[in-house]
């Protein structure tokens, strides 16, 4: 029997990696003979290049940048060919993440992305000129403007004073001028890779709703918001683009929004991109049994995570689709019209920071595995 394990990374716990060897190990204890194809997942956000690399998909480069703290670090990126194109594919995690902060530090009022534009200008210098940009994870809620500021753009307070790049210069703009934006920039294709829809600003925008993860209290969020909603005035004053009304445009704290204005990109579903290159169409044909999870199976999974699109590729060809996670927080009717089981790996009762114990989500991954092997075991006599 083929197995396919296609998961995404268990979030602070393990990578999609390593889930899928836990779930390998589980898979053969009960079935020794069966042959296992792991194919780390991931919906555009973190861990995407690892997904990439694992399937043999292109050359990592690495880059000093700064972090969301102006902090000097060292990250990479992924060149790939592609249909006679070479492409850059950049995680905005590797140099803006959420992890990049010690947890007491973050606050997006401070934050900015300039790191991730770097890591494009490096690659635009090398010649590069198509890109993937692969949004999720940020610690930042600055509308992409670090990012621009890095490839050239100079943004002015009201009193006409430029506003250099720390801190979140969101928060200050009043006009911007494109005028000495890097060379080359304008030749250069770009693909957003994004897991979310939300717009740019209000109820449902950037700020309100991921700038909580990302430390702002509420009367933060209220002015993010308004600067979000100053900024995409402008990109529609200056590039005749309304940010707002496109999906997508909130994703990475307004990341979206400056690569659709100011860079004139687009937006694609992260979780169809990444199986689109790592080829995971023609691997779900092989397979008999798809398993697939992430960590929490909850609202925001129906909404282009990984497991639901795996799901309905894997449906597609009549594949029978398992899915794990360690929590399970959603409608399951809704879940039952995508997976034919879906399954927590708690096997007892643990605080959240045992559960996310890397060592004990290997073990439950491995013996909720082994039953389900078990299980399939017993159907087939």
């Amino acid at each position: 029997m083929n197995f396919l394990i296609a998961t995404d990374s268990f979030k602070d716990s393990l990578s999609s990696l390593e889930v899928g060897k836990c779930v390998e190990k589980g898979t053969l204890r009960a079935m020794p003979d069966a042959q296992v194809v792991i194919s780390p997942m991931a919906d555009g956000g973190e861990g995407t290049i690892d997904a990439l690399l694992h399937g043999g998909k292109g050359q990592e480069i690495e880059v000093q940048v700064h972090s969301p703290l102006m902090e000097k670090i060292t990250t990479s990126y992924v060149v790939f060919s592609q249909e006679d194109k070479e492409f850059v594919f950049i995680e905005c995690a590797r140099s803006s993440g959420l992890p990049l902060v010690p947890t007491e530090l973050r606050n997006p009022m401070v934050t900015n992305t300039y790191g991730f534009g770097e890591q494009i200008k490096d690659a635009i210098d090398k010649g590069y000129r198509h890109f993937i940009l692969s949004l999720g994870g940020s610690a930042t809620n600055d509308g992409g403007i670090g990012m621009l500021q890095a490839l050239g753009w100079e943004f002015f307070d009201e009193k006409g004073e430029h506003i250099g790049a720390e801190a979140n210069p969101l928060l200050q703009v009043a006009t911007f001028s494109d005028r000495n934006v890097l060379p080359g920039v304008e030749d250069c294709t770009f693909i957003a890779a994004s897991d979310v829809t939300n717009p740019f600003y209000g109820p449902n925008g950037a700020a309100h709703i991921f700038g909580r993860q990302k430390g702002a209290s509420e009367d933060e969020i209220v002015v993010l918001d308004s600067a979000l909603q100053r900024f995409s005035a402008l990109i529609k004053e200056n590039y005749d683009v309304d940010v707002q009304e496109v999906a997508g445009a909130g994703a990475a704290g307004g990341l979206g929004g400056a690569i659709v204005g100011p860079l004139r990109g687009s937006i694609r579903s992260g979780v169809e991109l990444v199986m689109e290159l790592t080829g995971l169409e023609d691997k779900i044909k092989s397979a008999d049994v798809v398993i697939t999870g992430e960590g929490s199976l909850d609202n925001q999974s129906m909404m282009g995570k990984v497991p639901f699109g795996i799901a309905k590729l894997a449906r597609k060809y009549g594949k029978p689709v398992i899915g794990i996670a360690g929590r399970i927080d959603t409608n399951l009717e809704e879940v039952n019209k995508y997976l034919n089981g879906v399954f927590s790996i708690q096997t007892q009762c643990h605080t959240l920071e045992e559960a996310l114990n890397p060592e004990v989500t290997s073990l439950q991954l491995e013996v909720k595995a082994q039953q389900i092997a078990n299980v399939i075991v017993g159907v087939q006599r």
